[in-house]
């Protein structure tokens, strides 16, 4: 996995003033579209699952635990300062953070769905 982000930031360092619009909209559509199929075959459908083996509704957990991660994170983005690329104002909680700053605070805003955080032992 280590291999292909370096791949995919690469690319966008070698061609960050280089790309056609309607490809970049077609690469983030792509990216959105493997993100989205990651979350379903790697965290809901074994939810269900280990949801059905306990006796339980299998969607119910699954969509709780969906739903809940959706707020959390919407009230992180909202207290976390941070600013969009083509945008010059900064959102959250009113802070003096430098840009770089908020640029790590969004990196690890962006992480904590993916479970990069979890201990490596």
């Amino acid at each position: 996995m280590k291999n292909g982000t370096l791949l995919g930031s690469s690319m966008v360092f070698l061609m960050r003033n280089k790309l056609n619009k309607k490809i970049e909209k077609i690469l983030l559509g792509f990216a959105s579209g493997v993100m989205i199929a990651a979350s379903v075959w790697s965290l809901i459908m074994p939810s269900i699952e280990m949801a059905e083996e306990q006796g339980i509704i299998g969607w119910i957990p699954a969509a709780i635990g969906f739903l809940l991660g959706m707020v959390f994170l919407l009230v992180l983005d909202s207290v976390i300062p941070h600013i969009h690329l083509e945008s010059k104002k900064p959102e959250g909680v009113k802070s003096k953070l430098k840009k770089t700053t908020m640029m790590v605070l969004a990196v690890t805003l962006h992480n904590i769905p993916e479970g990069r955080f979890q201990s490596r032992m």
